[in-house]
Parts: C-alpha cells; sequence; structure tokens
C-alpha cells in the first residue's frame, strides 16, 4: 500500500539455502548466489500476495490522515458518526505485528514529534493489528497536509521455524519455479504456481471493497 516501506529488512529468510537446494536437487555450489536471491524474491512475492509479514522485519507507515488506510469489509453506506468512531485507532497493514517502535507526528514545519506510548496501546488479537487510543487520549491536531504520522512498528514471524508449514511448502514452490524458468517467456494467468498460490491464500489478508486483494475473491 501507499506510505509503507521496509525500514529494516529480516535479518534471516524463512528458507535457508541448504533445505532450498535439498529441494531443489542441486548438488553443487554454482547456483548458491542465484538461489539466494530467488528466495528473498519468493518471499517478497509471497508477502505482496497474502500482504502479510513471512518473517520478523520492521516496516515504516506514513499515512496523511487518520482516516486514511485500507478499510475495513464494510456494507452500506458510511456516515459521519462512524468516521468519529474510527479516529481512536490506525490499522497496521501487513501481520503479525509484534511491537511498536514508535509513533510520530509532523506539523506545518516538517517538525517531528513523538506520540507518548503511554496514550495508547497495540492490538494485536485482531487482523490487522491496529494502535488504539486509551481512554480519554486523542491524536495531535494542526498537522501538516501529506505524510502527517508516521508508526514504525515490527511484524512477522519471530523466525523460520515459527513460519506456517503450509507458507514454506509454498515459497519452495515459488523458488522451484523460477529456478526452473529462468528465462522463459511466456503469458501466465498467475504470478504464483497454481499449488503455490492454494497455500497461500488462507493467510491472505484482504482489505477494502476496492481493493485488488477482494477481487481475487471472484
Amino acid at each position: 500500500m501507499a506510505g509503507l516501506t521496509v525500514h529494516t529488512e529480516p535479518a534471516s529468510e524463512p528458507l535457508s539455502l541448504s533445505e532450498t537446494k535439498s529441494y531443489l536437487r542441486v548438488d553443487g555450489s554454482g547456483d548458491d548466489t542465484l538461489i539466494t536471491s530467488l528466495i528473498v524474491t519468493a518471499r517478497k512475492i509471497a508477502e505482496q500476495h497474502m500482504s502479510r509479514a513471512i518473517i520478523s522485519q520492521t516496516l515504516r507507515l506514513l499515512i496523511d490522515t487518520l482516516e486514511d488506510y485500507d478499510d475495513p469489509l464494510w456494507e452500506g453506506m458510511r456516515t459521519g458518526p462512524y468516521l468519529n468512531y474510527y479516529k481512536d485507532y490506525i490499522d497496521l497493514p501487513f501481520p503479525e505485528v509484534t511491537s511498536v517502535t514508535h509513533v510520530k507526528t509532523f506539523d506545518d514545519a516538517d517538525t517531528a514529534t513523538t506520540f507518548a506510548s503511554s496514550k495508547y496501546f497495540l492490538d494485536n488479537a485482531r487482523v490487522p493489528a491496529r494502535i488504539v487510543l486509551r481512554t480519554g487520549e486523542t491524536f495531535p491536531t494542526a498537522l501538516r497536509v501529506a505524510n502527517a504520522i508516521e508508526v514504525q512498528y515490527v511484524t512477522g514471524y519471530a523466525d523460520a521455524s515459527s513460519v506456517p508449514a503450509p507458507i514454506k511448502i509454498a515459497l519452495f514452490q515459488i523458488v522451484a519455479f523460477l529456478y526452473e524458468h529462468r528465462g522463459d517467456m511466456y503469458e501466465a494467468k498467475s504470478s504464483l504456481p497454481p499449488t503455490a498460490k492454494k497455500l497461500l491464500d488462507p493467510f491472505v489478508v484482504y482489505s477494502g471493497l476496492g481493493s485488488s486483494k477482494l477481487l481475487q475473491l471472484g
């Protein structure tokens, strides 16, 4: 989504080089560099498909206002009272969110102010996770018109052993597909191997009614 970037890349990958070579049935070391890069690529492809972080990493979210996020599934029309209600939290894309590093706001002079962590808490019992204001607290006003709020947070499974088996098998299949079809030029119906897509689909985080993710339901 717009305004979401990786601040700190994962320290490790969900697949090791040795186990991936074993899956590919590769004995030599001539393709080690290639396979290592394909592991990273497969993870990023899967993360984008699922809208979910696979391995621990730090993300940076910039939003213009408190209503600037992917809305949850919604039926009917929105009215003023609902907009006011939603001002008490900020959705955090790409679960599994484990901690919030900081929340900062920026005024028109581009001066950053750290929002006290005592004024909010992390609700990661739901998906997506969210930062929720504590009772009686409010977010600052008179902020700049764009990128006014910055949230930095840690998300993803703690290590490779914590990654669900279906996701790991899907990653193996994506690596194998990329490895076997190097340089191939053909029209594909999907950016993922069919079995890999089926393995990943239960973990997809669907967002708003206009999102490309929701269109995959059809």
